[in-house]
């Protein structure tokens, strides 16, 4: 097996993982109330109000963890949206890490949660647990040989994309939640391209008659490679082709805040627009064919939010592309969303078109240039 195809499967398993304990955290309101601050304004989305949640941070550092047990090498190009300190009730600061056994890492987290040691047992058993690739809610289509160069990559992650819809949604009830996305993006150094993502929704249906933490909703995993002659993604995103409508090509998809005259364009071009919450899960939709294309105009997505989606677009044969550029020039050269960058400066400052063909982007030419 080459390493991206051994790579695939341990970031596949570690999403779900990550999805797991976003499950717990989220379902239980009395441990959850404990662990949601707001974000300092250095941190915080210039747009949205933010918040850091310990699942966030928890999340965060088990997947730079688990991905560093299999490839030690890439421990130091995981690149995420948190810091990993956390502020418990007391005004303490606690630095938020896995640690090498289940207990150490319970006495941490008891730190986070006020000595609280049962609930922190709990989570840190997640946190340990070995997940299974059979654990994952995907197609097990899982090809051998997968090349990827191990020494040229970087990673992206956003451990819990639409945090505040994962914050202040009814845990009753699937609205809200089923927007919020686990992102793991790849890309290589040498060209700052996406060339690996996976998406996994922890929220996708809820179950009924379940009382009892993750148990209570069924997730989906999505993944996509691209990478020279090679295009493969699961075949659940494959199989969205079919579902093409008239409708679904005639929609594009904005956030709450877009500029009115951009929406105004699109609209008189004949688009539907459909407002949605999650940059992950708006690229995410793109790519099933639920819409034709997501426009953003603003400076409000970052690096974790586009790396995994832009990789499973590419995949499809369309991609994530620079706004500003986009509508500045005459060409489609090179317009392409790069990720050879730092944490201190992530944002996607020209902001984003994720597009699933290459017609579509063309169409948005005539439009918008």
């Amino acid at each position: 097996m080459e390493n991206g195809s051994k790579l695939l499967i341990v970031l596949l398993k570690v999403s779900e993982k990550a999805a797991n304990i976003a499950r717990i955290c989220r379902q239980n309101q009395s441990l959850f109330d404990l662990l949601v601050q707001e974000k300092s304004q250095a941190e915080k989305n210039p747009i949205f109000k933010d918040f850091k949640t310990l699942a966030d941070v928890l999340i965060q550092e088990t997947i730079k963890h688990d991905i560093a047990l299999e490839f030690s090498e890439l421990a130091k190009v995981v690149q995420g949206e948190e810091n990993n300190t956390f502020t418990n009730v007391l005004g303490e600061t606690i630095v938020v890490e896995v640690c090498s056994t289940c207990l150490e890492t319970t006495n941490l987290l008891a730190k986070v949660m006020g000595n609280d040691t049962e609930t922190a047992s709990f989570l840190a058993e997640e946190v340990h647990k070995q997940i299974r690739l059979k654990d994952v809610n995907t197609v097990h289509d899982i090809p051998k040989h997968l090349p990827l160069p191990i020494e040229d990559l970087g990673i992206w992650i956003d451990p819990i994309d639409a945090t505040g819809e994962y914050v202040n949604s009814d845990v009753s009830k699937i609205k809200g939640l089923n927007c919020v996305t686990v992102l793991i993006g790849v890309y290589l150094k040498s060209t700052g391209l996406p060339v690996l993502g996976i998406i996994n929704k922890p929220f996708d249906k809820l179950r009924e008659n379940q009382k009892y933490y993750f148990g209570r909703w069924n997730g989906l995993c999505y993944w996509g490679y691209f990478n020279t002659d090679i295009s493969l993604c699961c075949s659940s995103i494959g199989r969205s082709f079919l579902n093409d409508t008239d409708e679904t090509c005639k929609t594009i998809l904005v956030g709450r805040f877009e500029d009115e005259d951009l929406k105004s364009k699109l609209r008189e071009a004949g688009f539907i627009l459909m407002e949605q919450a999650g940059a992950g899960n708006k690229s995410l939709n793109v790519a099933l064919g639920m819409a034709a294309a997501y426009v953003l105009s603003k400076n409000s997505t970052y690096k974790w939010d586009t790396c995994a989606p832009q990789a499973i677009l590419r995949a499809l044969g369309g991609g994530i592309v620079d706004y500003q550029k986009f509508v500045k020039c005459k060409v489609l050269d090179d317009l392409d969303v790069k990720y050879v960058t730092t944490s201190d400066n992530a944002a996607n400052s020209g902001g984003i078109i994720a597009y699933r063909n290459i017609e579509m982007l063309l169409t948005l030419k005539q439009i918008l240039f």
